[in-house]
């Protein structure tokens, strides 16, 4: 959760900055590259979200595995997964659709909130920046 408390700090401080240039700049219209700048820092928020799904889902199976050994229940079944702990389990980058996934999952309407809100006081900040 830290790696998302970060991006949001500097998904803000980048957004207050390109708004602070726009406006004592006299160019007003700059204020709508944060919007491609939220895009990009809400993408990367998924992809540790991703990671820090996939992380879990993994401790999960862990978890099964070590309490199924515990009452001497076998995972021989169909159902279930091989090993694939330790040094044999590799990280796979999140594509698009787990990005895409993790965006429509209802549980992180958050995500949409916050880089909305932010979005939006940019595009009011360009109208302020218009009337002085």
């Amino acid at each position: 959760d830290e790696h998302m408390f970060k991006i949001k700090n500097w998904a803000l401080i980048s957004t207050s900055a390109v708004i602070a240039y726009s406006i004592s700049s006299g160019n007003e219209a700059i204020v709508f590259a944060n919007l491609a700048l939220m895009l990009a820092f809400l993408y990367m928020e998924l992809i540790y979200k991703s990671f820090q799904d996939s992380a879990i889902d993994h401790s999960v199976e862990l978890s099964e595995i070590i309490d199924a050994a515990i009452v001497g229940e076998s995972r021989d079944d169909e159902n279930s997964s091989p090993y694939s702990f330790g040094f044999g389990r590799k990280l796979v980058y999140p594509s698009i659709a787990q990005c895409w996934r993790v965006f429509r999952n209802k549980q992180r309407r958050h995500l949409i909130r916050f880089y909305g809100m932010i979005s939006l006081f940019s595009v009011g900040a360009y109208f302020f920046g218009l009337n002085y």
